[in-house]
C-alpha cells in the first residue's frame, strides 16, 4: 500500500515538472509574438518578465517558508545573486535570438546545448574526465549547431548566424547557472524558491540598470501587456513553483527528461501556430542537438 502511495506521489511530481516545462515552452512562443506587436528590445522584455514575476514569487515563497525566506548565510548570498545575474543575462541572450532565428531554433539550440556545455565545463573546471559517450554527444552537438548556422541560405532570416550564436550564449549561461545551482543545492542549505525569488529580484534590478540607458520600452498595446503579464505570472512564477514542488518527489534524471517538453512545446507552437519554416537541414541539426542531450541524460542514468 505504501509503495503505491509513493508511486502516486512520484507520478504527481513528474507531472508537475512536465507541466512546468510545457508552460516554459509556451512562454518562449509568447515572447516571440511581442516583437510583432511592439517596437521593443530584448532588455525590456527580459526585465518586464522578471519584474512582473517577482511579486508572485515573493508571495509563494513567503507562504512556503515564512520568515525563513530571508534566512541566508554570507557564503550563499553571492551564489544566489550570481544565479540571478546569470538568469537575467540568459533571458536577454535568448530573447535577442528569437527575432533572428525564431522560437524553434532558438529554443533547441539554447536548451539542448546546455547539458553538453555543462559536461564540457565540468571537464575543464571540475576536472571530470569526459567519457566516450560525452565526446559523442559533444560531436553531435557541434555538427547540429553547424547545420543550423548554415540554414541562412534556405530561409528568409538575414541574421541566422547571430541568432544561433546568441542562443549558444544563452545555453552557456544556462549551463553555468546549473553549476551554480549545484553549489547552492549542496547540503540543502537554501530552498530552491529562495534562489528563484531573490535571484529574480536581483536579476530584474540588473536588467533595469542596463535597460534604462539603452532605452527601456514601456509602451505596449493592451495585448502586449497581457502577454508580458502572462510571461511573468504563468511560465515564470507558476512554472518555477511547479518545477521545485515536483522535484521534491521525482528523480533528477526523470525530471531532466521531462523538461524536454519545453523545446518540444516551443517547436510545435512555432511550426503549427506561428508557421515558422523548418527546412530539412534545420530539422537534422535540431535532431542532432536533441540526441546529444538525450545521450548525456542516458549516461547520467
Amino acid at each position: 500500500m505504501q509503495q503505491n502511495i509513493l508511486s502516486d506521489t512520484a507520478r504527481a511530481g513528474l507531472f508537475m515538472v512536465m507541466l512546468a516545462a510545457v508552460l516554459w515552452g509556451t512562454g518562449n512562443a509568447v515572447a516571440r509574438t511581442i516583437y510583432d506587436i511592439a517596437d521593443t528590445n530584448a532588455f525590456s522584455v527580459a526585465f518586464l518578465r522578471m519584474a512582473l514575476s517577482v511579486p508572485a514569487l515573493l508571495l509563494v515563497c513567503a507562504m512556503t517558508l515564512g520568515r525563513r525566506m530571508w534566512s541566508l548565510t554570507p557564503l550563499d548570498l553571492p551564489y544566489m545573486l550570481g544565479a540571478g545575474a546569470l538568469v537575467a543575462l540568459y533571458q536577454v541572450s535568448f530573447y535577442a535570438a528569437l527575432p533572428r532565428v525564431g522560437v524553434a531554433i532558438a529554443t533547441v539550440v539554447a536548451l539542448c546545448s546546455a547539458p553538453v556545455i555543462v559536461a564540457v565545463l565540468s571537464a575543464i573546471l571540475l576536472r571530470e574526465r569526459p567519457s566516450g559517450k560525452t565526446l559523442i554527444a559533444l560531436t553531435a552537438a557541434v555538427i547540429g549547431t553547424g547545420l543550423l548556422i548554415n540554414v541562412q541560405s534556405s530561409t528568409q532570416r538575414p541574421d541566422v548566424l547571430g541568432g544561433v550564436l546568441l542562443a549558444l550564449l544563452a545555453g552557456t549561461l544556462y549551463a553555468i547557472n546549473a553549476l551554480v545551482g549545484r553549489k547552492l543545492g549542496s547540503g540543502n542549505r537554501v530552498h530552491p524558491l529562495q534562489t528563484a525569488t531573490i535571484g529574480f529580484l536581483f536579476g530584474a534590478f540588473i536588467l533595469l540598470m542596463i535597460a534604462l540607458p539603452m532605452g527601456l520600452v514601456l509602451t505596449y498595446p493592451t495585448t502586449g501587456w497581457l502577454r508580458l503579464a502572462y510571461l511573468g505570472i504563468i511560465p515564470t512564477a507558476t512554472g518555477y513553483t511547479l518545477f521545485f514542488s515536483g522535484m521534491r518527489t521525482t528523480t533528477a534524471t526523470a525530471a531532466s527528461i521531462a523538461t524536454l517538453m519545453e523545446p518540444l512545446t516551443s517547436t510545435l507552437i512555432a511550426v503549427i501556430v506561428l508557421h515558422e519554416p523548418m527546412s530539412p537541414q534545420a530539422l537534422v541539426g535540431s535532431g542532432l542537438l536533441i540526441l546529444a542531450m538525450l545521450q548525456l541524460l542516458v549516461r547520467r542514468q
